[in-house]
């Protein structure tokens, strides 16, 4: 079993790296080890772009998504800019959407399961709940609107959330935290890492001006590994907590 994840692409956004983004899988299309591609939320960035908007525009991603589901498993984590796609689920088979959207995912490799999460949930932590409905109105709003201009919302997560990260990291660590046989993996942060013990992981982002950028976490035989697309391999590993 090989797996590939990656989070955070915000197609709809103008700093979003959809030329790359597109390049990268079409290379997944010639990998005869890949089985699984599971792309963790904020794929789509419904916060900045209509939903309609987004998917016609990127007809050309959605594409290739569809040509890569022929050959392997595909699987779609909902984060909190594309939220509002764990709606469309609930309206099949009338739709015949071809993916199902879920709010988190496992997958059983031999003696190791591999978790997936956006990863807002350690953002938001105890106000999850009373989070989601205002994450569904966000998904309706386009950037131009004057709810979207209120606050920082065209903030990047590097600069919003640099506070609170050790925090959100924290809960993180709690969640992966005496699951020997786990590893959790998100995004949400656009902060690529792998932690020392290896059962811990944060795919990043591929929108500009992120330091790394255009990364991915490859997962087989219970191992991670995280790399940027036409680069190397990020090696170094982050000691949490």
């Amino acid at each position: 079993m090989k797996v590939i994840a990656v989070s955070d692409v915000h197609l709809g956004t103008v700093k979003s790296n959809e030329v790359a983004f597109n390049e990268f899988l079409v290379t997944l299309l010639d990998d005869h080890q890949l089985t699984d591609l599971v792309l963790i939320g904020d794929i789509v960035d419904m916060w900045h772009r209509d939903a309609s908007g987004i998917f016609l525009e990127n007809m050309g991603t959605m594409g290739i998504i569809k040509d890569l589901q022929r050959k392997i498993n595909v699987h779609w984590v909902a984060g909190n800019h594309d939220y509002h796609l764990l709606r469309l689920k609930n309206r099949a088979p009338h739709f015949h959407y071809p993916l199902e959207f879920k709010e988190d995912l496992e997958l059983r490799d031999g003696d190791h399961t591999y978790r997936f999460m956006h990863g807002h949930e350690f953002e938001y932590g105890s106000e999850l709940d009373f989070m989601k409905p205002i994450m569904e109105v966000y998904c309706h709003v386009m950037s131009d609107s004057l709810l979207m201009m209120i606050g920082n919302f065209h903030s990047g997560p590097q600069t919003r959330l640099k506070e609170n990260l050790p925090d959100i990291l924290k809960r993180a660590y709690d969640e992966a935290h005496g699951k020997p046989d786990q590893i959790l993996v998100f995004g949400h942060t656009h902060d690529p890492f792998i932690n020392k013990k290896e059962n811990l992981v944060n795919t990043g982002s591929w929108v500009q001006d992120d330091n790394p950028v255009n990364t991915y976490a490859v997962l087989t035989g219970g191992r991670p590994r995280l790399f940027t697309f036409g680069g190397e391999e990020i090696k170094d590993r982050r000691k949490i907590p």
